[in-house]
This record gives structure tokens, C-alpha cells and sequence, in this order.
């Protein structure tokens, strides 16, 4: 299986979350904050790191390259989130190592308790008019571009507390109960340092029934 099958196929489970009951670091009057679910960086970072150098090679003239890119991460703070990783370029008797920078989008999906993160753009320029300077500027320039390889999203399936149910007898009249359900109202996503957050506000919904 190549290494785009194993990105479409991909879906990553949370299993270690950090819940926080605290006050929230984020100020949105929106949310009472009832619920924060945090989701570390590292998360999506260990599955870059896994897969390991991204190969590829070239022809420029006469020149033949080989590039090869690996340390591939993602860095999230509270203002965006990008692409990160070393690429290393080898053409002639000469080698050099740059930093390509790509876009990251962040998004949640509520319906499917999805978060999907998305690479784009990752991709950098390099100049190898040193060894070629018989060539124009605009013939020198070497693009490398690993997007195709994160076309698919990640896909991060988020913690979500199940609905709860409670019946509460109601003393004054043994023959009804009263029915509690308590869940999940709203949920917005926030980008904050080092990961995602996931701020959830909750709803507490009475019922009577006879028994």
C-alpha cells in the first residue's frame, strides 16, 4: 500500500484526553464552559513523524537532483496552524537543506464528532543558480511540492460524553417519575497553544411519566 492509500485510509482515535473543569483560558460569553476537551499536537505529530522521508528526484538541464524531506510537523497556537518540515536537496557534487512551510486548517464537525485537519500547500522554491549560472534565474528555480502526498484530511474522532438518563421518583405521587436528560447542546472548536480545544455547553431536560 502507498503512502497516499495509507493517508486516505487513515483515522485517528483519541485515547488520552485531558478533561478541564477550570475556568477557561479562552473568554467567549457564548460558553459556560461545562465541559473542555483538549487535543495535543502531538497527536497528528507522532503519525507525521511515522511515516517517515518522502522521496522524490528531478532533471534541470543537465543537472539530476534528488530531494528528500522528513521531520515533517504541525504547530498550533492560538492565531494558526502550519506545516513544517526539512527538505534536503542534492544536485551535482553539492547538497543543501531548506524549510518547506504549508497551511493547516482546522475544522470540527459536531454531526460527525470529526475534527479534520487539513495540509495544503506545502511546497517550497529553491535556487540553484549557483551551479548553473549560464541559465537564466527563472530556469534555476527548483519547486518541491509534498501536498499531493496529505490530499486527504486527517481525520480525528473527538471524545463525545454519551446522553445520560436518570428518572427520579417523585414522592408526592408514587406512580409518576420524573425523567432527567442531560446532554450535549453545543460544541465550537478554538485553536490554542500547542493542540485544539474543544469547548462544550450542556443541557438538562425534565420529563414526567407514569409508570
Amino acid at each position: 500500500m502507498n503512502l497516499k492509500a495509507i493517508l486516505k485510509s487513515l483515522f485517528i482515535s483519541i485515547v488520552l484526553i485531558s478533561f478541564n473543569y477550570s475556568k477557561s483560558l479562552i473568554n467567549d460569553k457564548i460558553y459556560s464552559n461545562h465541559m473542555e476537551l483538549f487535543i495535543h499536537q502531538d497527536i497528528i505529530n507522532n503519525f507525521l513523524h511515522s511515516i517517515g522521508e518522502i522521496k522524490g528526484k528531478g532533471k534541470v538541464s543537465i543537472i539530476e537532483y534528488n530531494w528528500v524531506v522528513s521531520n515533517a510537523n504541525i504547530t498550533i497556537n492560538e492565531e494558526k496552524s502550519e506545516f513544517y518540515a526539512d527538505v534536503k536537496l542534492e544536485y551535482g557534487d553539492l547538497n543543501r537543506t531548506d524549510v518547506i512551510i504549508g497551511k493547516v486548517a482546522v475544522d470540527y464537525s459536531q454531526e460527525e464528532n470529526i475534527i479534520y485537519v487539513q495540509i495544503s500547500d506545502a511546497n517550497i522554491d529553491i535556487d540553484i543558480s549557483d551551479i548553473l549560472t549560464i541559465l537564466p534565474q527563472d530556469f534555476v528555480n527548483i519547486n518541491i511540492d509534498v501536498s499531493e502526498y496529505f490530499s486527504e484530511p486527517f481525520k480525528i474522532e473527538a471524545p463525545q460524553p454519551k446522553t445520560t438518563f436518570y428518572d427520579i421518583p417523585m414522592y408526592d405521587d408514587t406512580t409518576k417519575t420524573k425523567k432527567i436528560t442531560i446532554s450535549n447542546k453545543e460544541s465550537k472548536l478554538y485553536l490554542v497553544k500547542d493542540g485544539i480545544k474543544i469547548i462544550s455547553i450542556y443541557e438538562c431536560l425534565t420529563d414526567e411519566k407514569t409508570n
